[in-house]
């Protein structure tokens, strides 16, 4: 992994190295290894290296070709540089170096961008300034793995893999933007459509955009289709799911230094690794993390696994302090998140990182083979299609809001909600989950002043357009889709990204190959699921054969810590002093009494975990970013 950033400028003025060093060294944890800048009239381009592939000093960069007509800044990797590169070879192109990087700027000449990325399989994001077009080529990988954030701010149009970068250069020009709250409580995520600032955008996931003396042009090069199923036997699937699942993960293993694998003791972790070890000649650096907590681990099944495949296997109890980690999480995801599960994800990358530098993830496993309960209760949906719609979409959907505003912490209304949502049909409907500041607790949370700002706009509806362009026929299969354009790249792979890179270790997900995607987009959600209506049916027959019964039929368990207990217990007061301080109410955007309402029912034994975490780190998230009263080394107040 790297970190890229740079700046076109209109105008035609030189970008100031300065400015320039700023944007590429607030991202020092994402490439620790080497650093570089290049600049010409009217662009400026910046790197921060992470050495996986030729770590000689022939792979630095910024990378131009033979005449320095063409200069390229590259996150990520590309899988099958080594086959692009033959080809290119043979077309006439010469090499100086054996980097992905190189491939690219050479694909480019050779193909142009659109063929070009339709060609490249990979995680990445890359900035290719194209001299004698005078354009600027930005692009971003099939699932959005890698981030990367711009800004078109009149003359000068900045670019970063980190939203700090742009925060930094023209941070005077920057406005938080209330949908993008709205949205972070909603869903405890921001979407890929905005940025907490109004000023500032995300690439989305598979596409590109041209930039020059005014914006070009942008398109999608990719999509997942989940309307071409196919009729297959069981078996058949079987047999083809784990061919092209070994296939994923061999290609990942490619590195020139240290590799390993995060082993949970889940199904997908387990499997990454079982067949890491049929692809190796030598044992497998396996990491797994317990946290300290009853309930919450899973080192036992983690070394059932290393122990049946003789692992290097070192495990880590930790016994973490989220509070004294806090402001450095709000530090580098740079932008609002909620997601708490980063917590022990940034734990298990930094002990794998005192040993390897690449480690495969068991991540992905639940979008390709249909894993999270969510899945299963729209399939379950869809046999209730003798209901009449307007019972299942108004009726149902009806009584849950009138139940869950009388009660809406108890686990019956909540029940009801998300059989509401489920069962409607509509995945942007299912969007529309309990967990966050969701109804009813939306309407009641706001001030006047932020309904105001807000008017009728709503976070899930705002996800309608990427939904109903086609791509599905079933409600299970418009479900899967929208956990891909919406979920994933918006929460998942966010959360993986920022976490990992704190550490500087490379993650890889062979769950999230194109090629793992595509073949079990054509699998019917039957199938997936099994007779039994049970998440992960398929995936858990194959991984029969590599696996413990115990490992693979167990329930699912995630990746948490006890955030609950804590804001009930020796957070309380610290929670209660930052959320309902004076500073954080001047901001405007809450009811006072309401946010308090909902501290003492969560202290009571109310589960509101996720909306007051959420609370806590916008509060916090502000200090830093907009007030810049709080440092990321800085260590929060406990009483």
């Amino acid at each position: 992994m790297c970190g890229i950033a740079g700046i076109l400028d209109r105008s035609g003025d030189r970008p100031e190295p300065a400015v320039l060093e700023r944007m590429r060294d607030v991202m020092l944890t994402r490439g620790p290894d080497d650093c570089g800048l290049w600049s010409a009239p009217g662009i400026g381009l910046a790197h921060r290296r992470l050495s996986i592939i030729d770590r000689s000093p022939a792979g630095h960069q910024p990378m131009c070709n033979e005449d320095g007509t063409i200069w390229i800044v590259f996150n990520g990797e590309i899988y099958d540089f080594d086959d692009l590169g033959d080809e290119l070879r043979t077309a006439g192109h010469r090499f100086r170096s054996r980097t992905d990087t190189e491939v690219i700027i050479h694909a480019y000449e050779e193909w142009g961008a659109e063929l070009l990325l339709q060609r490249l399989h990979g995680m990445f994001a890359f900035a290719l300034w194209d001299g004698p077009r005078k354009r600027l080529l930005l692009a971003r990988d099939r699932l959005g793995k890698k981030p990367l954030f711009y800004a078109d701010l009149g003359n000068r149009f900045y670019f970063s893999s980190d939203i700090k970068s742009i925060w930094l250069a023209a941070g005077d020009r920057l406005t938080v933007d209330p949908r993008a709250i709205d949205e972070f409580l909603y869903f405890y995520f921001i979407t890929q459509d905005r940025s907490i600032y109004r000023e500032v955008q995300k690439l989305p996931a598979a596409s590109f955009m041209e930039v020059g003396p005014e914006r070009v042009r942008s398109g999608r090069y990719w999509t997942l289709d989940y309307t071409h199923g196919e009729t297959r036997d069981e078996q058949e699937w079987l047999e083809r799911c784990e061919v092209t699942l070994r296939r994923a993960v061999k290609r990942r293993m490619v590195a020139d230094v240290p590799l390993g694998a995060f082993l949970s003791g889940g199904v997908d972790s387990s499997l990454v690794v079982a067949m890491m070890s049929h692809a190796s000649a030598r044992p497998v650096k396996t990491f797994s993390i317990g946290l300290g907590v009853a309930g919450y681990d899973e080192l036992v099944h983690a070394r059932e696994v290393a122990a049946r495949y003789h692992s290097d296997h070192e495990e880590f109890v930790a016994e973490p302090n989220a509070w004294e980690i806090l402001p450095q999480l709000v530090w580098h995801y740079g932008e609002p998140f909620g997601d708490s599960s980063a917590v022990p994800t940034f734990l298990v990358s930094s002990m794998a990182r005192h040993r390897v530098t690449v480690a495969l993830t068991g991540d992905g496993g639940d979008e390709a083979f249909a894993g999270y309960p969510s899945y299963a209760a729209v399939h379950r949906g869809e046999r209730c299609w003798w209901v009449p719609r307007w019972v299942r979409r108004r009726v149902l959907s009806r009584a849950a809001d009138l139940l869950h505003g009388e009660w809406p912490a108890w686990r019956f209304t909540s029940r009801l909600r998300s059989l509401a949502n489920n069962f409607s049909g509509d995945p942007v409907i299912t969007l529309k989950r309990d967990m966050g500041w969701g109804e009813p607790y939306r309407e009641h949370l706001y001030s006047d002043q932020m309904k105001v700002l807000l008017g009728t706009s709503h976070p899930a509806e705002g996800q309608r357009p990427h939904l109903t362009a086609g791509g599905w026929n079933t409600p299970s299969d418009g479900w899967r889709l929208a956990v891909i354009r919406t979920l994933l790249p918006s929460d998942y792979l966010v959360k993986i990204d920022v976490a990992s890179m704190m550490s500087s270790l490379e993650v890889r997900c062979p769950f999230l190959d194109t090629e793992v995607l595509e073949l079990t987009s054509r699998v019917p959600v039957h199938l997936l699921l099994g007779p039994q209506n049970q998440s992960k049916n398929l995936l858990k027959k194959l991984a029969l054969k590599y696996l413990p019964a115990d490992t693979v039929l167990r329930p699912k368990h995630g990746f948490e810590l006890p955030i609950a207990e804590w804001l009930r217990g020796p957070w309380r007061k610290a929670v209660r002093e930052i959320v309902l301080s004076d500073r954080a109410l001047r901001r405007g955007y809450f009811q006072r009494e309401y946010v308090d309402r909902i501290l003492t029912a969560h202290e009571r034994g109310a589960d509101h975990r996720h909306r007051v975490w959420c609370l806590l780190w916008l509060e916090l998230w502000h200090r830093m970013f907009v007030d810049r009263t709080l440092k990321p080394g800085d260590q929060l107040p406990l009483d």
